[in-house]
C-alpha cells in the first residue's frame, strides 16, 4: 500500500487497482464565555425550572407512585383476607395487583440507561 500525498486534509491510497480517499475532518469551537454563562438576571433558571429539578433530584414522583401502590396494595389484601369465602377471580384479582408489584419496584429502583459493568453479572 503506498501513500500519494495531495493534501492535508484529503489522501489517497492506491491499492492493486483501485483508489481510496479517505477525508479527515476534525471540528474544533471557541465559545465566548458570555455564550454559556448568564450575563444579566433575565436569563438565569426560573423557579420552575429550578422546581422540576427538585422533584427530578429528589424522586419526588417515583415515591408518591410507590406510595399510592403500597395504599392499594394495604387496601386490597386487608378487603381480600376479609372475605369468608374467596373465588378464583377475587384471588387472580389480587395475585394481579401483587404481580404489579415486582413491576413498580422494578420501575423505581431502576435507573435509565444504567448497565453492570464488564465482566460482572
Amino acid at each position: 500500500m503506498k501513500k500519494r500525498p495531495e493534501t492535508e486534509k484529503i489522501g489517497e491510497y492506491q491499492m492493486a487497482d483501485e483508489t481510496v480517499k479517505i477525508v479527515e475532518t476534525t471540528k474544533e469551537y471557541e465559545l465566548l464565555k458570555s455564550d454559556i454563562v448568564p450575563s444579566h438576571p433575565d436569563e438565569e433558571p426560573t423557579w420552575y425550572n429550578k422546581t422540576a429539578g427538585m422533584l427530578d433530584k429528589f424522586r419526588v414522583i417515583p415515591r408518591m407512585v410507590m406510595l399510592a401502590y403500597i395504599f392499594a396494595f394495604y387496601k386490597s389484601v386487608t378487603w381480600f383476607m376479609q372475605l369468608p369465602d374467596p373465588t378464583n377471580s377475587q384471588a387472580m384479582f389480587i395475585s394481579t395487583i401483587v404481580g404489579a408489584g415486582a413491576a413498580f419496584f422494578g420501575l423505581y429502583v431502576g435507573k435509565p440507561g444504567s448497565s453492570l459493568p464488564k465482566g460482572k453479572k
